[in-house]
């Protein structure tokens, strides 16, 4: 990324603070919101200020409507403002291309009857026609309906101007003194006749006059008090795209009628006491009025939420002292915490594309890729901005960076050299600060492609699969690692598989938490209509994992991992062959045949994130969720390995498990100097590798105590099958049929890694030594018993040593052994259709590998398991220039479309 200083496009001074910004890309506008109840009015393509709106009494300084917060309609038509008058105003904003005029007129003022102190922070949700709005007193307001409200008002009504706020008496600021009088205030004033018409704006630059304001009430019932236990300072509104799996609490089912998403809203709100609270806004049948429920207060910051803004699936809360708490939305989970240089508050947060923008006093600090930059815009104290996409002559859209401070500086920044690719095209783009938000981003990726009825089309041919698959591979799922950057990726992953499983026809579709913050498991439901004659189907459960393991070095693959890459047949990037390719087979092969209404039995599919890392927390989740999953599953598949050769088909029926273990050894001496120390005290390198020649004999013998005790003899069934494997397939020719054996029915243990702590150099003797271990296991041994045979022979061999130092085993991850029973009647269904796909009959084998998960699946869900390789001996899973057979590919598509509904 180049983090160079972005460039300055343009500066605008103000005599006065701009606290508040907002951007009409589409009319090349922007609205500034000043400490001295202005709004200023910018025209993108000549820079020029065009309008300026005084709010209150134009014949001095005012700072009693200071606008504190904006928001604007999605279609640019109407913009909303509101501040210290406890008044929020509605705009009209037309521009006549003909006339290349702009005309801004105020339609309506929204006031309470309740003192409600500052406005923070305020939204309109468009599908609803309402508007919401947070308060000093802690309330959380809202009027529906508005624009037919608008309609419906009766002109010539007369209107009570001392109702507003600005015009009532105040207790504090107009009670008598100590002298027994006081001085006359804006609230004492006699209003003059002209004063007396409804004529709240007046402009200074165009004289437009509005004899025309409509007043408004918020009902008492509208108003939701103490919402929060603060100032509300923020309030994000989550786009109507995604609600239908904002909440897991609150799925919209797929067959609900087009339109009927018209009907909700969701916003999020966050203040004073540090939780962000989700608010649904329902609109009622019948009436029309708006039902509001909390649905969530379970993200607690901690700290006060100063700022906030939204890039779907993650909500972003920026806090005090620099702290900047990034949230999964699906699963309400706290996924990562950034801290800035400066320790100071958080006053707004803009972010684009992942690049998260950070306004303190000191400056804007910029996050990225695990990078942070920090630049001064010169501008005193920063109090507000947002990120906006700028339409150049070329049409082509650039994303800006506006930011107003309180020297009365509004600066307009291009930071479009830090994005490397293309930028997507997005309908908004999100912005937020402590007094305010605008609508959030839509990435193009996650838009809806299709209506409630209408599903996304699901074909099983190249093409289409492409297209899913060229997505999932540019996300970067590498789950062994934990920075920011991956955890975001990874989630977006996660979401975009949710909304793709619902998009081609899931009855249900979710994402489920995994505890301690582990990458969500996805899951989706594809109803079955059941058998024509007697209506029963069976219920069967996919396997798969969106997670990949890093790619290492690049510039040793021949194309980008993370680019999907089509050649000479092949696919290309990393996850093709492990596991996203066979994945995508799966969901379309499913997709395509409930669309074609050919779907039989039930399909369920269970996607989890973390099983390059050892499934942690992933039977939690079946076992949680096991009513949703299905209490009654018949089959479990999966496609997690490969054939054994280029040319052969296989079924895999055998897995070994593994234990990954860490042995460490430590002193309590710091690294030390071998010509000054070596020989004087035991050393921590020694002991370890003392200890770890113990585990084997000199021909390779397992030394741990019970190792080989509960081992059997290979059948004469599996021997016979391995004959013909090593008949019919092209392995090569060096291995034996004993090495065969070996590798997929007997157990190992393989040393992995040495790490020693100091610099490296020749003459340090460590003050610290670990070393890796991995132990394959086959499906007679217990993981359990071995690991507790492993950890007291191994603390057993270390205290026989004369030493003084410290030993730790640990534990890393494990997994069970798994055998299939190559007889059952799946395999003998997958034997069938393998056949007439390949015009020949799969080799049944096993494999020295591992999956974690397996036999969980099958224990919690009573089911056998049955798994179908899908690339060839040569896909380099795991390894550089990873791969797979296009004709693998759709081979194993069109194999499944026919197993789903044979079983």
């Amino acid at each position: 990324m180049n983090v160079s200083r972005p460039e300055l496009i343009h500066r605008w001074n103000h005599k006065y603070s701009i606290l508040s910004v907002v951007s009409f890309p589409s009319k090349k506008l922007l609205f500034a919101g000043t400490q001295d109840s202005k709004i200023l009015v910018f025209h993108l393509p000549t820079y020029n200020l065009i309008k300026t709106i005084q709010l209150g009494n134009s014949t001095e300084t005012n700072t009693r409507s200071s606008v504190l917060c904006m928001t604007r309609s999605n279609d640019e038509r109407h913009l909303f403002s509101a501040g210290a008058d406890s008044l929020v105003r509605i705009w009209s904003v037309d521009n006549n291309s003909m006339k290349n005029l702009i005309n801004v007129e105020e339609l309506a003022t929204i006031y309470s009857v309740t003192d409600i102190g500052d406005i923070f922070s305020i939204t309109y949700l468009d599908l609803l026609d309402t508007i919401v709005f947070g308060c000093q007193n802690a309330s959380l307001l809202y009027l529906d309906n508005i624009f037919l409200r608008i309609h419906a008002m009766n002109s010539n009504e007369e209107i009570d101007l001392n109702r507003l706020p600005h015009r009532r008496y105040d207790k504090f600021f107009d009670s008598f003194g100590p002298t027994g009088s006081g001085a006359a205030s804006s609230s004492s004033l006699d209003l003059s006749p002209t004063s007396q018409t409804i004529n709240l704006v007046t402009t200074n630059t165009t004289n437009l006059k509005i004899t025309n304001n409509t007043i408004l009430e918020i009902p008492s019932e509208n108003i939701i008090k103490y919402a929060h236990n603060g100032f509300i300072y923020s309030i994000c509104k989550m786009c109507s795209s995604f609600n239908c799996h904002f909440n897991q609490d609150y799925p919209v089912p797929s067959s609900m009628e087009s339109g009927d998403e018209c009907k909700y809203g969701y916003i999020i709100s966050s203040g004073g006491d540090g939780v962000s609270k989700t608010w649904k806004f329902e609109k009622i049948q019948g009436n029309g009025s708006i039902k509001v429920s909390l649905i969530d207060e379970d993200m607690d910051n901690e700290d006060s939420v100063l700022s906030q803004t939204i890039e779907f699936p993650f909500l972003y809360c920026g806090l005090s002292d620099g702290i900047i708490n990034i949230w999964d939305l699906n699963t309400k989970q706290l996924i990562s915490t950034l801290n800035t240089t400066d320790k100071s508050d958080i006053i707004s947060l803009s972010v684009f594309n992942d690049h998260i923008f950070a306004v303190d006093k000191s400056g804007i600090t910029l996050f990225f890729e695990n990078q942070i930059h920090h630049w001064n815009p010169n501008q005193g104290n920063l109090l507000t901005s947002e990120i906006f996409e700028r339409e150049t002559k070329g049409q082509e859209s650039l994303p800006s960076l506006l930011t107003g401070g309180n020297d009365g500086s509004l600066t307009l920044w291009d930071i479009s050299h830090l994005f490397s690719q293309r930028i997507t095209p997005m309908k908004t783009v999100t912005s937020g600060d402590a007094y305010g938000f605008t609508a959030q981003a839509v990435p193009s990726r996650f838009e809806r492609t299709a209506s409630w009825v209408t599903y996304q089309p699901a074909m099983v041919n190249s093409e289409e699969m492409l297209k899913t698959l060229r997505e999932l591979i540019s996300y970067q799922t590498v789950s062994q690692t934990h920075d920011t950057q991956q955890q975001l990726q990874t989630r977006r992953c996660a979401t975009y598989l949710q909304q793709l499983l619902r998009n081609f026809g899931a009855a249900d579709s979710r994402l489920f938490p995994v505890s301690n913050g582990a990458n969500p498991v996805v899951f989706a439901h594809f109803k079955g209509k059941g058998n024509s004659e007697t209506g029963e189907k069976k219920r069967i459960l996919w396997y798969g994992h969106f997670d990949v393991i890093p790619a290492g070095d690049t510039e040793k693959w021949n194309t980008n991992p993370f680019h999907l890459t089509c050649e000479n047949g092949y696919l290309k990037g990393r996850g093709v062959s492990d596991n996203k390719g066979p994945l995508v087979s799966a969901i379309h092969s499913v997709a395509s045949l409930f669309q074609e209404d050919k779907l039989i039995n039930d399909v369920v599919f269970l996607i989890e994130g973390n099983e390059e890392i050892g499934s942690p927390g992933f039977s939690e989740v079946c076992q949680k969720y096991r009513n949703i999953i299905g209490e009654k599953i018949d089959w479990i598949l999966m496609s997690n390995s490969s054939w054994v050769d280029q040319e052969h088909p296989c079924l895999n029926y055998g897995l070994r498990g593994v234990i990954n273990a860490q042995v460490s050894i430590w002193g309590d001496e710091p690294d030390r100097h071998s010509g000054v120390d070596g020989g004087v005290h035991r050393e921590p390198t020694t002991d370890l590798i003392n200890v770890i020649s113990k585990l084997q004999s000199e021909d390779g013998r397992i030394q741990i105590p019970n190792f080989y005790l509960p081992l059997k003899e290979l059948s004469a069934t599996d021997y016979a099958m391995f004959q013909e494997i090593m008949k019919e397939a092209n392995i090569d020719k060096k291995i034996t049929i004993e090495e065969l054996i070996i590798n997929w029915t007997k157990p190992s243990l393989s040393i992995t890694t040495l790490k020693m702590s100091g610099p490296g150099n020749i003459t340090v003797i460590p003050k610290s030594a670990s070393i890796g271990l991995s132990i394959r296991l086959v499906p007679e041994q217990s993981v359990e018993q071995v690991k507790k045979d492993l950890t007291e022979y191994i603390k057993q061999t270390f205290a026989k040593l004369p030493t003084k130092n410290h030993i730790e085993v640990t534990i890393l991850n494990e997994a069970e052994a798994w055998l299939g029973d190559p007889t059952n009647h799946a395999y003998q269904i997958l034997k069938e259709e393998v056949t007439a796909a390949w015009d020949m009959e799969p080799l049944f084998v096993r494999e020295g590998g591992s999956i974690p998960c397996i036999r969980d699946l099958e224990r919690i869900f009573d089911a056998q398991a049955v798994q179908i390789p899908c690339g060839q001996s040569t896909d380099n899973a795991h390894l550089n220039n990873e791969n797979l057979r296009i004709k693998n590919w759709t081979k194993l598509a069109e194999i499944l479309t026919n197993v789903f509904n044979r079983l």
